[in-house]
Parts: structure tokens; C-alpha cells; sequence
């Protein structure tokens, strides 16, 4: 079976929905073209940018706001 995975790119609550879902969307991308880079099937990644709609952490502080700038992956089939 071939493995696929969700690159989900995220955003803390700084600018606009539109822009954060924009930003999320390109750091997740940017993430799948360096593995593609790497020799991964691009047809096995996908990109999400998920903007600012799934915190990890506060957006109160500065540390909270940086966690919720992130890149995750979800294995979607195995």
C-alpha cells in the first residue's frame, strides 16, 4: 500500500482570515515541493493551509503565537 500524508500548514490569529489561510497554504506547499525534491511521489502529498482556525497554543503571548506557526503531518492512508 502506498502511504499518503496531509501537510497541514498553519498560522497564529495576526492579519487577515484570507491572508492566513494564503500564508498556511504556501508554508505547506513549500514543505511538499521539498520533499517532492527529495524524490517523494507528489502524488502521495497533499497540501492544506489551514490559517489560523486550528491553534496548538495561545495567541495571547508572543511564544503561543509562534508555536501556532506550524506545519503538521497527518497520515491520511497507510
Amino acid at each position: 500500500a502506498t502511504v499518503e500524508i496531509e501537510i497541514a500548514g498553519h498560522t497564529d490569529n495576526k492579519g487577515t482570515d484570507e491572508y492566513n489561510v494564503n500564508l498556511s497554504q504556501g508554508r505547506s506547499q513549500s514543505v511538499v515541493d521539498y520533499i517532492v525534491s527529495q524524490g517523494i511521489q507528489n502524488f502521495r502529498l497533499v497540501a492544506h493551509g489551514y490559517g489560523e482556525v486550528v491553534p496548538i497554543d495561545t495567541n495571547e503571548t508572543e511564544a503561543g503565537r509562534a508555536n501556532n506557526r506550524r506545519v503538521d503531518f497527518k497520515v491520511l492512508k497507510k
